[in-house]
């Protein structure tokens, strides 16, 4: 269980009907639908990216969505840490 499932269960949780571990799984399912960037997300992430310049399919944005990848894999628990593989 990661602190991300963890902090979306419990808000999926506060609008009541169903158990924390129903939220995890659908915590889990959240995280994983929003790993896939749309365009409005790479748009944004390269607008506040220091290094600007954005133009879609550039090796900016190949990056942004890399990190977001590996964020989202990380909240996932599927991202090992160099140290713990």
């Amino acid at each position: 269980m990661t602190d991300m499932i963890e902090r979306v269960a419990k808000c999926i949780y506060a609008d009541g009907g169903l158990s924390l571990n129903e939220c995890r799984g659908l915590a889990r399912a959240a995280i994983k639908t929003m790993r896939d960037c749309t365009p409005a997300m790479l748009d944004a992430g390269s607008a506040a990216h220091p290094a600007g310049g954005y133009r879609r399919g550039t090796l900016l944005t190949d990056i942004i969505e890399a990190e977001w990848v590996a964020m989202c894999d990380a909240a996932l628990g599927l991202f090992a840490k160099p140290d713990e593989k």
